[in-house]
């Protein structure tokens, strides 16, 4: 057995060549972690970009502990004390190149202290002082535990992988990212800093200096030259599996060799695509010849039982990971099997020969006698590297079915796969991983030594089985609920290297179809032939089932007929203008479904009143019926703040329901299968923000539902918003169903109340509202075009002001002072720009005056960066005096120092009690906003005190380790984070690419305001155009199958929903069907077209207009437009805009005009018969 190293680098933009970043002051990266956000000196580094750091004169950038890594050259570094308390002397060192200096934070941690000592076998004392948590401060303590994580890693056998977290510019989604390995070559010395009085023990320097064997052994993964060269990285990228996170989560911390494995076997696939791809040159031939040494080497310090450990602590045997270590792996390695001996001492044929794990041993054996019916699973349990913890639940029935395993120790022997396929794990520990499973199924070299009845092919069906299962988990994970069985087959051969590939015969698979039908729903008689999750399949038809039955039926009429018109008055005051009058009579017809059908489907654009149309129906229903039984449903805390707030009626998440209700595993989060309470009884159900809720959530929520007192459920979202996040976008499916078989249970709002200042006597409405028009999945309002000219052209108007930037430097100086403009502040001034916060009142309600939004974390232009800068332009310092040894104040809290008077917000459903108490919702949701308006330094604690806009004259206390997990700076926000809020003014950064951009984040974006957009646009409107095209939709992304199947083409890399996006016969994405038909009688007649083609003012080339079809025959060009709600008094006031545009350029007598019937259809005869007529002159 051999223990391995991983270590966390800060990302560096040269590949930790032992230099400066090229552009430090653009790695916005780094900054997440908490040394490098406080200690960066962004002038500093940037004079000094690219300088190694051997020549800085003795200065080092705070990422200097990473920085060396690949790096040829050494550089003499200084270690700090890490405890700053105790100011204790530093120490410098010598590092020479290829090193690194890790520190084991998780050994330092008093809440790890008992299960450390228990797994290493550590007889260590406890603390002086009773305590749970906090670091160990005791040098003696600090010593021993430092010597035995040290001493476990070996130079010239240990592997150290080298790994980024979330602060990493490949993939924000993913949370740890390899990027390298190599060989242990030397360790530093155990150096200790210098004493002082009160302080005069020897105190070790946690970290140590790794020095690797590069670049004679090891590899580094190209990212950097990837992201320099502008190519594709989602191929290389590689990523820890989330059953090996707790290994890559505290800095340096040891890898097993079975993990090992792991991640050596998806360091090759990245290699090979590497070598595959040929971007980059280098020997990676040399590189793979080495790696697959590597994996062979760990496959033997693996061994064939590195459960044994475990076991043994399941039995009762404490220190059963050391008798593993040191005591059966030596016995492996001279060919005896360990686990024979071991049941030879449990089964008592043979007694204990080591005194210190003889009491241990005899307690195991014990236990073991009294559960004989547990030992052919515990037999098969010893070959998975497995936790007590993951024995222990398996091995307990009880524990087993509550962490969703519904399997007996009889089959799980038979087969051991099935742990991968159902558990869900428990809070102390994560669900069993495939590679685990896998790894003791089909073990290779010296792990094979011992061969059990139980060993399978490489095409064994309960291999590829669970391989399928977990290619269509992490489907699901993307949006996917169902693949063609040709694409998920695929991708199960790539699941492992070559030498482990799963390759399973489709016919074959589709023989052993009552074998996977269990776990896998197969289509095999349909063409294209599919393959889903059973539980999600069956989710998805139990949803389209019941959203069918019930959209057929009608409420019956009450019997006294509701006064909608004067229940909108009361809400919004009678209507002023024609815009208005449009409003409140589409409005009259909503609240008129909503009543009448037992489904109805609320959607609307921001500021078409979706939910005071919610507290208008609910208020008049409650007068019609009674008090019946109200349920309002939220998919987020913040919505469910909103909701609950602007309805005045109590509202819960959907996850707290589920959790009362029975459906939802206590702390995980995790869905049951089915809930051991009755189902929950109302009358109305409402769920708002529809559009955030995935398919296996939207399910279980229907489930928990008594279908036979529930007379009305209303859905009520915005389509066009971001996707959900997981599988499916059940909302958008069921719109679509309704739309062609059920259209009386729509109920859409399409008129905006909001408008621009100043402008609420005229129907001109919401200048950025129009704008976000044509990120809309139906057809825009012929304005929006007329925008993008003005935007174009830097004019801002109405409630949309527009700023371009061409540099980090120019963008943050220029978001700087449109904030300073519109928040009322110079810049500069902390007095202003707290008091535009509401520091002034310390209530809070101001928090939400003013956003920063970007489409992203970690780059330049995303939050991290833009939080940073304000935080240290208006809390600089605060910040420096918070850290002064004998401040009065409390340090900083958190990893984004978060100190008094800073803007928050909070990140996951949090129950807590309010000051003064009685007087607040005891409940803080995920999403609220909030400002820190005191912090306090007590004896025994320290501690923030925050009041949150949607809790006035509330505050609610965040001691110092409860900050990290419960709060972020909000100065800005991502896109996702902000959905499902508003505020007065949104700044609003679109930079020419992101990996996030899509239609839906755009649309997301310029509709969270409430009284004025600032648009901050990278050079131009190239995005804006871009993004505009039905092909920049993430919704279409992903595959379903509620109603009728929903597929992405299989030969089209970047996925494709021919279903949900209309396409005409050339397969050109249009708006609306009526586009299509004009589109396909043009192609049918000859007639060549453009679509939304940009015609440019001949004066001015930033004028310009996007017609719907540019047509060109016989070298005539006509703009041909197709127009449609004409009733609409905005529609029709933009449209004789646009028609006075091409009136005035000259280009009236090129104009076709073609229109929807009053009904919504089309008449092709009518589109034939103008074609014909304006362009073939017949």
């Amino acid at each position: 057995m051999t223990t391995h190293l991983s270590v966390r680098l800060a990302w560096h933009d040269r590949g930790w060549d032992g230099c400066v970043c090229d552009a430090p002051q653009l790695n916005a990266s780094c900054i997440v972690h908490q040394h490098i956000r406080e200690q960066r000196d962004d002038v500093r580094e940037e004079q000094a970009a690219g300088i190694p750091l051997a020549d800085l004169g003795g200065w080092l950038p705070p990422c200097s502990r990473d920085t060396g890594a690949f790096a040829r050259r050494g550089y003499e570094t200084t270690h700090h004390d890490p405890l700053e308390f105790r100011s204790l002397l530093p120490v410098p060192e010598t590092i020479p190149g290829y090193s690194c200096c890790p520190s084991p934070y998780r050994w330092m941690r008093e809440e790890n202290f008992r299960d450390v000592c228990n797994a290493e076998g550590l007889a260590i004392r406890g603390p002086d002082r009773p305590k749970q948590a906090g670091w160990v401060t005791e040098a003696d303590r600090q010593r021993e535990l430092l010597r035995h994580f040290w001493k476990k890693v070996e130079a010239g056998r240990s592997l150290i992988f080298f790994y980024c977290n979330h602060g990493n510019p490949l993939d924000e989604s993913t949370p740890r990212v390899i990027v390298g390995v190599g060989r242990v070559k030397e360790m530093g010395p155990q150096l200790y800093f210098g004493s002082r009085p009160g302080y005069a023990d020897q105190y070790p320097v946690w970290s140590r200096r790794i020095t690797q064997d590069y670049p004679d052994q090891g590899v580094r993964l190209p990212y950097q030259e990837y992201l320099r060269g502008g190519h594709p990285l989602e191929g290389i990228i590689c990523r820890v599996p989330n059953s090996a996170l707790p290994d890559f989560s505290y800095v340096g911390e040891h890898v097993s060799d079975d993990v090992a494995v792991s991640i050596l076997e998806r360091i090759i696939q990245s290699v090979e695509r590497v070598r595959a791809e040929g971007r980059v040159p280098g020997d990676w031939d040399g590189r793979l010849a080495w790696l697959n040494e590597a994996l062979d080497d760990t496959w033997t310090g693996r061994g064939a039982y590195p459960g044994i450990g475990s076991v043994l602590q399941y039995l009762g045997c404490e220190k059963g990971a050391a008798f593993h270590r040191l005591v059966l792996a030596p016995m492996a390695r001279r060919g005896e099997d360990p686990w024979k001996h071991v049941t030879a001492i449990l089964d008592g044929r043979a007694e204990p020969t080591h005194p210190e794990y003889r009491t241990g041993l005899l307690r195991a054996r014990e236990q073991w006698s009294k559960l004989r019916n547990r030992h052919r699973l515990l037999s098969t349990l010893v070959r998975f590297e497995l936790s007590p913890e993951q024995v222990e639940r398996i091995s307990n029935p009880d524990l087993r079915v509550r962490s969703g395993i519904d399997a007996s120790e009889s089959e799980i022997v038979a087969n051991p796969y099935l742990l991968a396929e159902s558990d869900f794990g428990t809070l102390k520990s994560p669900p069993i991983g495939l590679e685990a499973i896998d790894h003791g199924m089909l073990p290779e070299g010296d792990a094979a030594l011992f061969p059990g009845d139980d060993f399978v092919a490489h095409d064994d069906r309960r291999r590829v089985r669970a391989v399928t299962h977990a290619v269509l988990s992490d489907a699901a994970s993307n949006g996917d609920t169902v693949l063609p069985l040709s694409e998920a087959l695929q991708r199960v051969t790539e699941r492992f290297p070559d030498q482990r590939a799963c390759r399973p015969d489709r016919d074959i698979f589709i023989a052993d179809a009552p074998f996977h039908e269990p776990i896998l729903w197969m289509a095999v008689d349909d063409d294209p032939q599919l393959v889903a999750l059973r539980t999600l399949r069956e989710m998805e038809q139990y949803i389209g089932v019941t959203i069918a039955r019930r959209a057929k039926k009608v409420a019956p009429p009450s019997p006294t007929a509701p006064d909608w018109r004067a229940a909108l008055e009361a809400v919004f005051g009678p209507p002023a203008n024609e815009r208005e009058e449009a409003a409140f009579a589409e409005k009259e017809v909503a609240l008129g479904t909503l009543l009448s059908r037992r489904l109805s489907v609320l959607t609307g654009g921001a500021g078409t009143g979706k939910t005071s149309v919610l507290k208008v129906f609910l208020d008049e229903l409650e007068r019609l019926e009674g008090r019946k039984p109200v349920l309002l449903l939220a998919p987020t805390g913040k919505a469910r703040v909103r909701l609950s707030t602007r309805t005045q009626r109590n509202a819960m998440t959907i996850h707290q329901f589920l959790l009362k209700a029975g459906w939802l595993v206590p702390g995980l989060f995790a869905l049951r299968a089915q809930s051991d309470r009755d189902t929950w009884k109302a009358t109305t159900v409402v769920v708002d923000e529809c559009s955030m809720i995935p398919a296996d959530l939207f399910a279980t929520l229907l489930r928990a539902l008594d279908m036979g007192p529930l007379a009305r459920i209303v859905l009520v979202g915005d389509p066009n918003q971001l996707p959900p996040i997981g599988p499916g976008r059940p909302f958008i499916d069921i719109l679509r169903y309704l739309d062609d078989e059920q259209p009386a249970c729509l109920a859409p709002l399409e008129v905006a109340m909001r408008t621009n200042p100043g402008s609420a006597a005229t129907s001109q409405g919401s200048v950025a509202l129009t704008l976000a028009e044509g990120y809309r999945a139906g057809k825009p309002v012929p304005g929006d075009d007329e925008i993008l000219s003005a935007i174009a052209k830097g004019q801002s108007h109405g409630d949309l002001d527009v700023v371009f930037w061409n540099s980090h430097d120019e963008l943050i100086a220029k978001l700087e002072r449109k904030v300073c403009e519109l928040a009322g502040f110079r810049p500069g001034d902390y007095v202003g720009f707290n008091a535009s916060l509401g520091l002034d009142t310390k209530s809070g309600e101001k928090v939400e005056d003013w956003q920063g939004l970007s489409p992203t974390r970690t780059q330049p232009f995303g939050t991290e960066d833009l939080n940073r800068f304000l935080q240290r332009k208006y809390k600089g310092g605060l910040i420096r005096t918070a850290n002064q040894p004998r401040s009065s104040m409390p340090r900083p809290f958190g990893d984004q120092e978060i100190v008094s008077t800073d803007k928050v917000i909070q990140t996951r459903n949090r129950s807590a009690d309010p000051w003064p108490r009685n007087s607040g919702l005891d409940y803080v949701a995920n999403g609220e906003i909030g400002v820190v308006t005191g912090m306090t330094k007590g004896q025994k604690s320290e501690y923030l005190d925050i009041a949150f806009s949607t809790q006035p004259g509330v505050s609610y206390r965040y001691f110092r380790n409860e900050v990290n997990e419960n709060l972020e700076l909000a100065y800005a926000l991502t896109v996702h984070k902000a959905q499902g809020s508003d505020f007065d003014s949104v700044f609003f950064i679109v930079p020419q690419s992101a990996s996030t951009l899509s239609r839906e984040l755009i649309y997301t974006g310029l509709t969270r305001f409430r009284k004025r957009l600032v648009l901050f646009l990278e050079r131009d409107v190239a995005p804006l155009l871009r993004l505009r095209s039905p092909d920049a939709s993430d919704t279409r992304l992903h595959n379903t199958f509620v109603f009728s199947l929903h597929l992405r083409p299989e030969d089209v890399k970047r996925p494709r929903l021919d279903t949900l996006i209309h396409r005409t016969r050339r397969g050109k994405a249009v708006r609306s069907k009526s586009e299509v038909i004009v589109a396909d009688t043009l192609q049918s007649l000859g007639i060549s077209y453009e679509y939304e083609d940009p015609l440019r003012s001949p004066t001015d080339p930033d004028d310009f207009r996007l017609p719907d079809f540019t047509v060109s025959f016989e070298g005539d060009v006509f703009y041909w437009e197709h127009l449609g709600m004409l009733s609409v008094p905005s529609y029709r006031e933009a449209w004789e805009r646009k028609r006075r545009w091409y009136e005035n350029h000259g280009w009236l007598d090129r104009l076709i005009t073609s229109e929807d019937r009053p009904d919504g259809g089309i008449d092709a005869a009518e589109i034939e018969r103008i074609a014909r007529g304006r362009i073939l002159g017949e």
